[in-house]
């Protein structure tokens, strides 16, 4: 397994009960991806000792999954077929506007979560789009 640990979140009401567990296998990752339900269980976060981490928010089959090997550049799993038209999901205990694009399935999700968690590569047989986060000069 590449990755040491994952995160999961569990939002009660304004409150959050955050879960860190050690990632020993990938059955334990796939349930708590699958438990995504777009209301309370909002995030799930593979994670490293490093900056290397993927995340995985959403639930109820539209996922918005990113990964960043140096916390700088990010990398965002998408859906080409669909647009840029904004939809309502709730990631991080918030409701937010994402672009159709980034909304994916439970199918892309997993498959690109696995081969993250166990070899900290990009599955080649999804789409990714690359983003930036801009430095003030």
């Amino acid at each position: 397994m590449f990755i040491l640990k994952f995160s999961t979140e569990n939002w009660q009401g304004n409150r959050n009960k955050i879960e860190l567990h050690l990632a020993t296998n990938w059955t334990d990752i796939e349930i708590a991806i699958k438990a995504l339900d777009g209301k309370n269980k909002t995030l799930v976060t593979l994670e490293t000792e490093e900056e290397t981490h993927m995340s995985i928010g959403g639930g109820n089959d539209k996922y918005v999954v990113y990964l960043t090997f140096d916390n700088e550049a990010f990398t965002y799993l998408i859906d080409p077929s669909k647009s840029d038209a904004e939809q309502s999901l709730v990631i991080g205990g918030q409701e937010s506007f994402y672009p159709a694009k980034l909304c994916v399935d439970l199918h892309k999700t997993l498959k690109a979560a696995k081969t993250f968690a166990e070899f900290g590569t990009i599955e080649k047989s999804v789409i990714w789009e690359q983003d930036q986060v801009l430095e003030l000069v």
